[in-house]
Order: C-alpha cells, then sequence, then structure tokens
C-alpha cells in the first residue's frame, strides 16, 4: 500500500489519502492487463508527486507494460520516474487523445484547469472501455446536472461526496466509471481514508444535510432516511436492490444497507420476510 499523505490543509488532505488509495487499486488491477493504461493528472504538485510514489511501487511490475502518466499543463520538479512508466506533460489539454484504460485526476480547486476545460476532457477522454474520473469541484446545488454530463459521457456509475471542514467550507468530489464493481472499489478507499480533523462527508442528496464523519463504521442515518423513502417509491423490494440503490444513489457502501434496514427493522419501521434471521440480500423488505 502506497504511503500515505501527511496532515496540512485538510480539503488537501483527505483528497490526496482518497487518491493515493484508489490509484494504489486501480494501478495493480490496470498491471494484471497486458493492455497499456494512462493516468492523466491535472497537475497539482502534490498529487503529481503522490501519484509517481504509488507508481514506485509497482517498479518491479511495470517493465511488462505500457503505462502512461500524462500531466495537464507545466509539470513541477519531478524526480526519476520508475523505469517502464512514461511521464509526459500536455499544454493544450483540448488535444489529449489515449487509448486503453484511463484514469483522471481532475481537481479545478487546487491548481489552474479551468472548469470548462475539465468538462471537455471528460467529455473526449471517457469515450471507450475501462475509463474513469475523479474530479473535484466548488460545493453548490449543481450536483444532478454533473451526475447527468458524467452519465452522457458514459460513466454511468457515480458516487457525489461533499467534504466539508469545521468552518462550512466545502469542495465536492465526484467519481465516475462504467464498472460498478470499480465504483465499490472506490467507495472502500472513501471511507478509509484516515480520519483527518476538521472535514466530515456530506451526501448531496441528504435533504437534512447531515454531516458524517470519516469512519469505516460511519453514521447510517442519512442512509436509513434515504431506504425508507426509497421503500415507500417502490413498494416491497428485496434487500439487494436497495444494496444497489445505496452503491449507486447515495455515498454508502452496500453493506452499510444492511446496517441500516436492520436498525429500521428494531424500529418496526419496516416489515421483512422471512420474519426472523439476519437480513440477507434476498430478503424481502417493505414499509410498515
Amino acid at each position: 500500500m502506497a504511503e500515505r499523505v501527511q496532515r496540512r490543509d485538510p480539503h488537501v488532505s483527505v483528497k490526496r489519502d482518497v487518491l493515493v488509495r484508489y490509484l494504489d487499486a486501480w494501478t495493480a488491477a490496470a498491471l494484471r492487463s497486458h493492455r497499456g493504461a494512462t493516468y492523466v493528472e491535472s497537475g497539482y504538485g502534490d498529487f503529481v508527486a503522490d501519484a509517481l510514489r504509488v507508481f514506485g511501487e509497482f517498479a518491479d511490475r511495470l517493465d511488462d507494460h505500457q503505462l502512461d502518466m500524462v500531466i495537464l499543463g507545466a509539470a513541477p520538479e519531478l524526480g526519476e520516474p520508475p523505469e517502464g512508466l512514461s511521464v509526459r506533460s500536455v499544454a493544450d489539454p483540448g488535444g489529449l487523445k489515449v487509448s486503453g484504460p484511463m484514469l483522471a485526476h481532475l481537481d479545478v480547486v487546487e491548481g489552474t484547469l479551468a472548469e470548462a476545460d475539465a468538462w471537455q476532457l471528460v467529455a473526449s477522454l471517457a469515450k471507450g472501455k475501462a475509463r474513469e474520473v475523479v474530479f473535484t469541484l466548488p460545493a453548490g446545488d449543481q450536483v444532478a446536472g454533473y451526475r447527468e454530463r458524467l452519465h452522457a459521457a458514459g460513466l454511468k456509475c457515480t458516487v457525489a461526496v461533499e467534504l466539508v471542514a469545521d468552518d462550512g467550507q466545502a469542495q465536492l468530489l465526484l467519481f465516475a466509471t462504467g464498472d460498478a464493481r470499480h465504483l465499490a472499489t472506490f467507495k472502500n478507499e472513501l471511507w478509509a481514508v484516515d480520519e483527518f480533523a476538521g472535514i466530515r462527508y456530506r451526501d448531496p442528496h441528504d435533504a437534512e444535510r447531515t454531516l458524517v464523519d470519516i469512519s469505516l463504521t460511519p453514521q447510517l442515518l442519512p442512509l436509513r432516511r434515504e431506504l425508507l423513502a426509497e421503500l415507500a417509491r417502490r413498494g416491497r423490494c428485496t434487500v439487494a436492490d436497495l444494496q444497489q440503490h445505496a452503491l449507486l444513489e447515495t455515498i454508502y457502501r452496500p453493506a452499510d444497507a444492511v446496517g441500516a434496514l436492520t436498525s429500521a427493522a428494531s424500529a418496526g419501521e419496516i416489515t421483512r420476510e422471512p420474519e426472523k434471521g439476519r437480513l440477507t440480500p434476498r430478503t424481502v423488505v417493505g414499509r410498515s
């Protein structure tokens, strides 16, 4: 596992830790295939250095693969990249083309990448198989529109989470992929980051705007409310259906849905068949 980042600005620290964790998982998966892969970085120096450290931990496997790192804009001072890693900078991101699997990290809060350029990149780079984007934007009320744009680009599996500091300042972190399994992996890493003081998560879909501490066992009340609302819309359905809803429509993981539904059943808020025993994906639930 790649070295964890040191604490500084809380937003940057959380974003760096999420990126390092997911990039570690993405690189391991990319190197299991003999196809080439590309990592696109928006150019902020700390993120570039973090990515190079991750790739350096796979140095013994890079010789037999083609792994390219593309830095948008002027590249910061870099050490010698590991053997087998191609590193290049691109002054005009509008003409960038890649082939094979790709992960793009686009942060328009840090660095100099403009939001319009970032969305243009998403539209062009997402065309193809195994394309994924980690995208950071200022927080606002445009999340539904952002998701629509990502879906239109072919990235149907998305999560949006607000990173909220103690002073109320918030940034929006988006992840988009065409593979639900990779979305699940990203969410596992999202909740596994160090519990940075001063940053909590908030689900943009949560009407109560509840702030949730970063934890492997997070507070599930916002998810419980969302699943009860989804049950009201659907009527009866299986736990598996609600696990899928949690994966695709909330900041939570499928396993968290079981915990939220278990507490709802204990409170008499839902019915279940069978009536006893642990909840399983096949258990059918409904509103009481």
